[in-house]
């Protein structure tokens, strides 16, 4: 079995999703060689590692180069739609044509070189960017070898009328709903043992041709993953051995600890569950996580075996109650790593700190906005007071925080943006967030009850139908969706926040330059006492003295803290007194206040160290 990543994935990271999927079926039939092609990286080194990441950054350029190859009347078509794209700065190449002519020529070589009459399957993993990739790869590999099997599956794939993929695309033979372990070792069986497509029931996961419109497929998941395999990359490293010295790199290791979302909250009305925007995990059913000492055993073999020391764990919400015995068996490994993970806005500060010192390095942080009255509409949980305390704790220890700010939310109004523009006097000492503007997924809760956000119709997005025929767009849901609404209103609404998140870069940008490392807005601590240094870009820095009874009070705020809990604590001063002070390093910028809720900013420069 031969399995398939097309381009546009991350270049420096192996798939994933081929690693487990080539454990595990070799693992259950090893009498079966599956080999596992990370064709991405190949066309990275073909164009150079900055012209395919200039690619890869944007979706609809990326898919815009193979649909000029899958449907070569229409090239122009995608030609401009990949110009559309392009702005300034981006190291993207700009000449269409002569892509699609390098990227033909790595796949023709590609193409011709394998012997697939030895094959009795293939398999397609179909991500982000990868859908005309691995359509025309698969258009060509049928043209050549039409009896041979051809399964996809991935995430693009899991929503409504998935079926329909293999009318409208009738070159594929079967398509994965769902987890892929399950499905794809009982039609490897199938296909190896008994050698006919009709000879037997399909494996539950499993749609062909031939499925009846009316058939509900099963979702077939393993119901735990303590006994899945450590993935096996070798096929990708092995690919990178054969470049020569100068083109080789030292990669990132993707690592797993569980796979879904254990956030399943529903919203004020109870009509759906988990964040509005959402639609990442439809091919899962539930939160399943693998046991700690399996993670740790995994991050040691892979880290060992490939001599690499950077890992990104791939979870789309990491399991925070295993996450401690996970970074304490990791710092144990006594390893300098440098990993990336995606966490919630409630890790706690003793947690985040566990994970820096096991070797936690880079944080996407579920923040998505700075007003707690559209975090309520995307049903995120949080409060922004609880998302600044976060983005404080990875200032204070020096963690790259890559988080989004979420623009042109479906329903948003003047008092979310004027909630957002006030948070942003109270940030700009912390690492600025990227924005991002809201986009429509298919089968996400607000698809699905889209009336209730002020979206009147949903259907593809435009911009498919510079990729595909009108037959095939009208034919099949495709996991970008777009919609009429109040999108143009969204867009004046949202311009404000814009110029004053650039202008927090540039304010940042200048502050770190000045202070060569040290934070923005910190304090030093002299027991009785604290001075806090705020820097400003564009004038003197400003230090502000606090003794006794306010120095306790601010350490105390590290975290949020309601007015009651602090009054409580400091029953010597009056509830009035308390509430005074605050005022006070609320109006300086020294404190956000939420709700009678108080957070302090500036935290002491012996957190970095």
């Amino acid at each position: 079995m031969l399995l398939v990543s097309a381009p546009w994935p991350l270049f420096n990271r192996p798939s994933l999703s081929l690693g487990a999927l080539k454990a595990y079926l070799s693992a259950k039939e090893p009498h079966v060689q599956t080999e596992a092609c990370h064709l991405f990286l190949e066309v990275a080194h073909a164009l150079g590692f900055e012209r395919y990441q200039g690619v890869s950054r944007r979706v609809w350029r990326a898919e815009a180069v193979f649909s000029a190859l899958l449907y070569p009347d229409r090239a122009h078509l995608a030609e401009s739609l990949y110009t559309s794209t392009l702005k300034h700065g981006d190291h993207a190449p700009d000449e269409f044509r002569r892509l699609v002519r390098q990227v033909k020529t790595v796949m023709d070589n590609w193409l011709q070189r394998i012997n697939w009459s030895a094959f009795k399957l293939v398999g397609f993993t179909v991500s982000f960017c990868q859908m005309t990739a691995s359509l025309y790869l698969i258009s060509q590999i049928k043209a050549s070898c039409p009896s041979l099997p051809v399964v996809v599956g991935g995430s693009s794939f899991s929503g409504e009328r998935s079926a329909d993929l293999l009318k409208v695309f009738p070159y594929i033979d079967y398509l994965v709903v769902g987890e892929g372990e399950r499905p794809l070792l009982g039609l490897l069986r199938q296909l190896v043992n008994i050698g006919s497509r009709s000879a037997g029931r399909l494996p539950d996961g499993i749609l062909a041709t031939e499925t009846q419109p009316e058939h509900k497929v099963k979702f077939s998941q393993l119901s735990r993953l303590g006994s899945l395999p450590v993935p096996d990359y070798d096929d990708y490293f092995n690919m990178l051995a054969g470049f020569s010295p100068q083109r080789r790199f030292f990669p990132i290791l993707p690592i797993e600890a569980s796979r879904g979302c254990w956030w399943h909250r529903n919203d004020t009305t109870g009509q759906f569950k988990g964040c509005a925007f959402c639609n990442l995990n439809l091919q899962w059913q539930g939160y399943r996580t693998k046991p700690p000492e399996q993670v740790i055993r995994e991050v040691d073999h892979l880290v060992r075996r490939h001599q690499v020391l950077s890992l990104a764990f791939a979870d789309n919400a990491f399991p925070i109650n295993q996450a401690a015995s996970i970074f304490d068996g990791i710092r144990e490994l006594d390893r300098d790593l440098s990993i990336f993970a995606e966490l919630r806005a409630n890790t706690p500060p003793e947690l985040l700190r566990k994970m820096k010192q096991a070797g936690l390095e880079t944080v996407q942080v579920g923040i998505e906005a700075l007003s707690s009255r559209l975090l309520a509409k995307m049903n995120k949980g949080f409060r922004v007071i609880d998302n600044l305390s976060l983005m404080k704790h990875c200032e204070a220890m020096g963690i790259i925080n890559a988080s989004n700010l979420m623009l042109h939310f479906p329903d948003s109004d003047d008092i979310d943006v004027m909630e957002t523009l006030h948070a942003l006097e109270f940030v700009r000492w912390y690492r600025p967030l990227k924005t991002v503007s809201f986009w429509l997924g298919l089968e996400s809760p607000v698809y699905r009850f889209a009336r209730r956000f002020h979206i009147r119709s949903v259907c593809n997005h435009p911009n498919l139908k510079k990729l595909f025929p009108e037959a095939v767009v009208a034919g099949f849901r495709f996991m970008i969706q777009g919609y009429r609404g109040d999108r143009k209103r969204q867009q004046n609404l949202w311009r404000s926040v814009e110029k004053e998140t650039r202008q927090w870069q540039k304010d940042y940008d200048i502050m770190v330059r000045q202070t060569a490392g040290i934070p923005p807005l910190a304090f030093r601590d002299g027991g009785r006492f604290i001075i806090i240094d705020q820097r400003f870009p564009t004038q003197p820095t400003v230090k502000h003295r606090l003794t006794g009874i306010s120095a306790e009070i601010y350490r105390y705020c590290h975290i949020p803290r309601t007015l009651a809990q602090v009054a409580g604590r400091f029953d010597a001063h009056s509830p009035e007194q308390v509430a005074a002070f605050f005022k006070s390093m609320v109006k300086k910028r020294l404190m956000f206040e939420e709700n009678d809720c108080y957070l302090s900013l500036a935290f002491p420069v012996s957190w970095r160290q």
